[in-house]
């Protein structure tokens, strides 16, 4: 099965195996083996991670070089593992196999280490062995989530305290200092630093545990994402609200009084699309995806918008936009699945 992917934004560290620093416009990568026959697993900054070959190839900056496309050097003990989950950030790789075995590969020695979860909820229905079906990460910390809503916190993970969420968890984001979870119920919860405005409680305090965003309560939201320090969440009918830090027009609101400045937002607020006329759409949204000051929507029709910082092209528009305040469309494709953010890179999945 091929796969194809179309990715803006910066290619700094040759992690899409192409020459230039960085897309001016959205660029696809059928042409390239490689990549067909691959599955994307991970995007970082500086590199990603492929499934090919029942190995998984890091592309990008490793070993104090750019431009690499190589296999990670399992250790001989590790033959015939198919690894399904990665997550990655500058320091360390974490792989999951489907044996649920968790392995960490240090990016500076290369050296592997299995590790095995040390803590879980002393409920006795628990059960240890439950399938993870996620695991994320940012510098400063990590995520796991089980197939039974289960969440380990921490790159050496260790059971966060949920039972104060209605309903099981089903999806977790992480941001730079934040955190975000959603049930199964359609209910939002956050935590960490608040600073920001991104945990959406409508002020800037920190938060040890999760807490509802209250402002979400009775809508029944399907899917979420975090930024570097702004959240979104999209409802079941295709509505998008987000809410934090707004600095590059990462939140896509369109400014509708005089002066137009750009505003943060402590509480989740309704995102409105206007087309280059200025008159507002009403097509819903399917996909959503945050990067770290930059956030892509795909809409049922298959274009795909985008709004905030566009330092490397990651919008999908020329780098001499440096920014876009609200959402515009910047690609259109029959057939969009789904759009993922790396930190300063756009990727549509077909």
């Amino acid at each position: 099965m091929c796969s194809m992917y179309t990715v803006a934004g910066s290619n700094l560290f040759g992690q899409w195996s192409c020459h230039q620093n960085y897309f001016e416009s959205f660029v696809s990568l059928d042409k390239c083996e490689s990549f067909k026959r691959s599955t994307l697993l991970c995007v970082t900054w500086s590199y990603n991670l492929f499934s090919l070959d029942d190995r998984i190839f890091l592309s990008g900056a490793f070993r104090g070089k750019t431009n690499q496309f190589v296999a990670l050097p399992f250790p001989t003990e590790f033959k015939n593992i198919s690894y399904m989950l990665a997550a990655g950030n500058d320091y360390n790789i974490i792989l999951i196999d489907k044996y649920n075995s968790i392995y960490i590969f240090n990016l500076k020695t290369e050296h592997f280490k299995r590790i095995t979860v040390t803590e879980y909820s002393n409920d006795a229905n628990t059960d240890i062995s439950n399938v993870f079906i996620k695991v994320i990460m940012s510098n400063n910390s990590a995520l796991y989530l089980t197939y039974s809503g289960d969440v380990y916190s921490g790159l050496l993970p260790i059971h966060l305290d949920t039972s104060n969420c209605y309903g099981q968890v089903v999806d977790i984001n992480i941001g730079y200092e934040h955190f975000l979870l959603l049930t199964d119920t359609g209910r939002v919860y956050t935590w960490g630093n608040g600073r920001r405005l991104q945990l959406g409680h409508g002020d800037l305090n920190n938060l040890e545990n999760p807490k509802e965003v209250e402002a979400l309560a009775g809508i029944n939201i399907v899917k979420v994402s975090t930024g570097g320090w702004h959240s979104c969440a999209l409802s079941e009918h295709g509505d998008l609200y987000v809410w934090g830090w707004n600095n590059t027009g990462q939140l896509g609101i369109k400014q509708k009084e005089e002066p137009f400045l750009l505003r943060s937002y402590g509480i989740p607020m309704l995102v409105d699309l206007y087309d280059d006329d200025g008159k507002e759409i009403e097509v819903n949204i399917k996909d959503v995806d945050c990067g770290s000051k930059h956030t892509a929507i795909l809409l049922e029709d298959g274009s795909v918008w985008t709004s905030g910082g566009n330092k490397y092209g990651q919008l999908g528009f020329s780098v001499k936009t440096t920014q876009l305040d609200y959402f515009k469309k910047a690609f259109v494709s029959d057939s969009n699945q789904s759009v993922i953010c790396a930190l300063w890179n756009t990727v549509v999945l077909s």
